[in-house]
Parts: structure tokens; sequence; C-alpha cells
């Protein structure tokens, strides 16, 4: 790593830090240089607005990350979800990217470029996800993947006491995998 590589993370990660703490929208950029121990001119040099430092902190928040990983690593099935459970409980104990999440989350109403990151990992990064554990893109398989990291958020915002992660994750797991396929869920429907 170069010395303006380090230089832009350690800001990076002062930023993640104070906006943790405070939300993206208070604290003023004077505090995060402090946090890095670096002028704010410096920060300006690396980003070029304040909101360009929110998005690098924003995007680094979401769990694409974890997808992208796990999809490259080629596995399907119970694998790639236990790869995405296991990583994503991982990250989010992290209280600062936990509180993060919230924050990006909350801001997407006033980033367009942060509403633009969650609907490519709601939209793109399902749909990947959906055919690499499933075989398939169909709607069932999608909802299957939302209801999985829909489980994975409830337990970052509010584990439960009597469960530890990994039964949790082996839980969300085997209801994922046991859903209807698509085919089967069309008869259905079919039929009535």
């Amino acid at each position: 790593m170069s010395d303006n590589e380090e230089v832009r993370e350690k800001i990076i990660k002062a930023a993640m830090r104070i906006f943790s703490q405070h939300g993206f929208f208070k604290p003023p950029v004077r505090l995060i240089a402090e946090e890095a121990e670096v002028s704010k001119g410096l920060i300006f040099w690396y980003f070029r607005s304040k909101e360009e430092l929110i998005l690098e902190v924003a995007v680094r928040s979401l769990p694409t990350d974890i997808m992208e990983q796990c999809l490259k690593e080629g596995i399907g099935g119970g694998e790639l979800l236990r790869c995405i459970g296991k990583r994503y409980l991982d990250k989010y104990k992290d209280p600062i990217l936990k509180n993060l999440l919230l924050h990006t989350l909350s801001a997407e109403a006033l980033y367009p470029s942060i509403r633009a990151e969650i609907t490519k990992l709601c939209g793109e990064g399902l749909r990947k996800t959906a055919i690499m554990a499933f075989g398939s893109d169909d709607p069932t398989h999608i909802m299957v993947v939302r209801s999985f990291f829909g489980g994975l958020l409830c337990y970052v915002l509010r584990p439960p006491q009597d469960i530890s992660p990994e039964d949790y994750l082996e839980s969300l797991m085997e209801i994922s995998l046991c859903c209807p396929s698509s085919s089967s869920s069309e008869k259905g429907r079919s039929s009535k």
C-alpha cells in the first residue's frame, strides 16, 4: 500500500468511527480530521466533498463485499448461503459497521448515490445469489434470498438471547433451502 493509499484509508477509518457515533449529517469534517490526525484540507485532497466521503463509508457498510466474495468462490446451494451468512454475522459483530449500516439505510432518501448502491445490492446482487444458490432467478428463489438476508439483518439488529449465531444461521439456512421450487409453486397456483 502506497503512502497515499495509507492516508486515504486512515481518513476513511476515522470517518467510519465518527459517522458511526454521530451519523452522516451532524459531524463536521473538522471532527473527522481530528480523529484521523490530518488537516481538513488533506481530507478534501482525497475527497472532493463530505458527500463523497459519506458515499465511500456507506458503500463499505453494506454487505455487498460479502456477497461478491462468496459469489467469486463459485459455490452454490447451502455452501453459498453459509458463506454469506457467516461473513455477514462476522462483519456486523463490529458495532461500528452495525451502526454505519443503519445510518446508510436511513440516508438513502437523501443521497441518490446511496440509494443506487442499495438498489443494486437488492436487485442484481440478490438475483446473482439466487442463480448461484438455486440455479435460477425466478421470483420464488429471489424471495428466498431476500428472506435470508432479512433474517440476517434481524439477527444483527436484535440478536435473540437463546440461540447462538451458528445455530441461528443453520436454522435460517434450513428454512431457506427447504423452500418450494418455482415449478411446484406454479402448479399450486394453477390448480386453484
